[in-house]
C-alpha cells in the first residue's frame, strides 16, 4: 500500500511539473509574438510619419515656387534694374512696370509672338542712354515712324552705349520694336513721376489689348 501511495504522489508531482513547464513555454512564446507585433506597428507608424513629412515638404516647395512665379509675372523688375518684358499676341508680360524717378533701367523686350511688335510710350519723359540694334517697321506699318517723329527711340544700332545714327540726341519717349523671336533692349532714366501708358503701335494691336503701364515713383 505504501508503494502505491508513493507512486501516485510521484505521478501527481510529474503531471504538475509538466503543466508548469508548458505554461512557461507558452508564456514565453506569446510574449515573443506580442513584442514582434509591437515592433511591426512601430515601424509602420514611423514610415507613415516619414511619408507625411515628405508630402508636407513637397507641398511647401510647390507653394513657394508658385508664389515666386506669380511675383515674377506681376512685375519683373530685378534689384539690378533690369526689366524683362515679353510681347505676344496680344499683350505684354508683365503689364505693369514700376520705376523710380532718376534711376537708370535696362528694358529688355523679347517678341514671343508670330507678328512684328513694338513697345511705345509717347507720354513718358526719359533720357535714353543706350539702345541695341532694332529692325525697321515693316513697309505696311512704316507710317508709324512719321507719326512718332523725333520721339522715336529705336536704333539702327551701336552697342557702345551711344544712340544710333540718324536720331536726335534728345529723345523724351520710348519706342522699341522687334521681329518674332527677336530680343532688343534699351537703357533709360525716367525723369518724371506719374503713370504712363505703353502700347504696341502696330494698327489694331493696342485695340486688341496690347498695352500696359509704367508707374514712376519719386
Amino acid at each position: 500500500m505504501k508503494m502505491k501511495v508513493t507512486v501516485k504522489g510521484k505521478g501527481r508531482y510529474l503531471i504538475a511539473s509538466s503543466f508548469v513547464t508548458f505554461g512557461l513555454l507558452a508564456g514565453c512564446g506569446s510574449g515573443d509574438v506580442f513584442e514582434s507585433e509591437e515592433a511591426n506597428a512601430g515601424s509602420e507608424s514611423e514610415q507613415v510619419a516619414v511619408e507625411e513629412s515628405e508630402q508636407v515638404a513637397v507641398e511647401e516647395s510647390e507653394q513657394a515656387a508658385s508664389e515666386k512665379s506669380e511675383k515674377a509675372d506681376s512685375e519683373e523688375v530685378t534689384d539690378d534694374h533690369v526689366i524683362d518684358i515679353r510681347a505676344f499676341e496680344m499683350g505684354y508680360t508683365p503689364p505693369t512696370i514700376t520705376l523710380t524717378k532718376g534711376e537708370e533701367y535696362t528694358l529688355v523686350m523679347k517678341n514671343e509672338g508670330e507678328l512684328f511688335h513694338d513697345l511705345t510710350s509717347q507720354d513718358i519723359d526719359v533720357e535714353i542712354t543706350y539702345m541695341s540694334e532694332m529692325p525697321d517697321h515693316p513697309e505696311e506699318v512704316s507710317f508709324i515712324d512719321d507719326i512718332l517723329g523725333m520721339n522715336k527711340a529705336h536704333a539702327e544700332g551701336d552697342h557702345d552705349g551711344e544712340q544710333g545714327d540718324g536720331h536726335d540726341e534728345e529723345m523724351n519717349a520710348l519706342h522699341m520694336n522687334s521681329k518674332p523671336g527677336q530680343t532688343v533692349e534699351i537703357k533709360f532714366i525716367p525723369k518724371e513721376a506719374g503713370g504712363f501708358k505703353f502700347y504696341c503701335s502696330i494698327p489694331g494691336h493696342e485695340e486688341a489689348g496690347m498695352h500696359g503701364m509704367f508707374e514712376v515713383i519719386d
